[in-house]
């Protein structure tokens, strides 16, 4: 892949009949997977502990390839590491010798973006997410929340063609995970890009997605892909108390229930 973004495709993601066996392993980690994300959508995959969400993430940046199938990435096969992708993990990552600012501003100087410019962006992502007066702080000086508001802001700033996010606020308190998934919300909303979620967190999924990818228990296959039907932009809290919101959540919940999932 090039640094360039490739030309438009309606498809943004496309896995399609994508089975990946890791050697020595009695089973598949996922089989037989076919499912698309459109451009602009949000996109939440979730299934129980080891079905293979985070392979599939794996396989959308091209750090791991099919043993069988194709995931294709606006129309093109992927073949390699894919560089419009950017991929936030469970833990931020960010480099302990690396300020607020110079974390946020990383892939920016990757690109070579020139100082002046580069600046201004990180001056404007470090407002968007509330961390000015920490701009000088490094990584340990900063709360898990905190450490999360730079990652995102470091995956968000390039504009990269799709983001991939594995569970990043699973560690979090209850509060911190609410007002980080309106913030979200709120900078995904405002950029138009496509978002693929993971999540083990049935509300979370409902509260951010324009649909919910659920997958079985390994090896993992699609089970169901439901559309959510809350309009944009959203308000996390008031979703809660819609009938819609109900009728979707026992929809998944019965989805694993049938499985006999145990979380």
């Amino acid at each position: 892949m090039s640094n360039d973004h490739p030309a438009p495709h309606p498809e943004a993601l496309r896995f399609e009949n994508v089975t990946l066996e890791f050697p020595g392993a009695h089973r598949p980690a996922i089989e037989d997977v076919s499912f698309q994300v459109g451009r602009g959508k949000f996109v939440a995959v979730i299934g129980p502990s080891g079905c293979g969400k985070s392979t599939l993430l794996n396989l959308a940046a091209g750090l791991l390839s099919p043993t069988r199938g194709e995931v294709h990435f606006d129309g093109r096969p992927v073949t390699g590491v894919n560089s419009a992708a950017a991929y936030v993990t469970q833990q931020a990552h960010l480099l302990p010798w690396l300020s607020v600012r110079g974390n946020i501003g990383l892939a920016l100087k990757f690109r070579k973006t020139p100082k002046e410019e580069r600046n201004e962006k990180i001056d404007h992502w470090i407002k968007l997410v509330g961390l000015t007066g920490f701009e000088d702080h490094f990584p340990r000086e900063l709360s898990g929340g905190m450490q999360k508001r730079v990652a995102i802001a470091r995956a968000l700033i390039y504009d990269p063609s799709i983001v991939l996010m594995d569970e990043p606020f699973g560690p979090l308190d209850a509060i911190t995970r609410l007002r980080l998934q309106q913030d979200l919300l709120n900078l995904w909303e405002e950029q138009q890009g496509t978002l693929v979620f993971v999540t083990h967190d049935l509300n979370e999924a409902i509260y951010l997605a324009d649909e919910v990818v659920v997958m079985s228990e390994g090896p993992g296959t699609i089970r169901r892909v439901l559309p959510v039907p809350f309009e944009r932009p959203r308000q996390i809290g008031s979703l809660v108390e819609s009938p819609e919101f109900s009728e979707l959540y026992n929809d998944l919940w019965s989805l694993f229930s049938s499985e006999d999932v145990r979380h």
